[in-house]
């Protein structure tokens, strides 16, 4: 179910990264144990189920049709999530 007038959170995730680059025991081992991927967002929770969120960080209200359009959708497994928090109850 898409929320029609969504609030807005803050969100922080802990993110899958690669390099695709040849690494030495020391630079294997950061990348192992201390490279973290933590990224961060503001923005609607279009919907919201058990296993994942979807946010969309840019809402376009002026349409023609009347309806808001979103952009920059993202789907976040919930199983990253560091932080939810909500900044403005719809």
């Amino acid at each position: 179910m898409i929320n029609k007038d969504p609030d807005v959170y803050f969100i922080e995730w802990h993110d899958a990264h690669s390099n695709g680059g040849w690494f030495s025991k020391n630079e294997l081992e950061n990348f192992i144990n201390k490279d973290k991927c933590i990224c961060q967002e503001i923005g609607w929770i279009l919907n919201e189920d058990k296993d994942v969120i979807v946010l969309a960080c840019r809402r376009l209200k002026w349409a023609e049709d009347g309806d808001a359009k979103w952009g920059m959708l993202q789907k976040i497994p919930k199983a990253w999530l560091r932080k939810k928090k909500l900044l403005l109850k719809a």
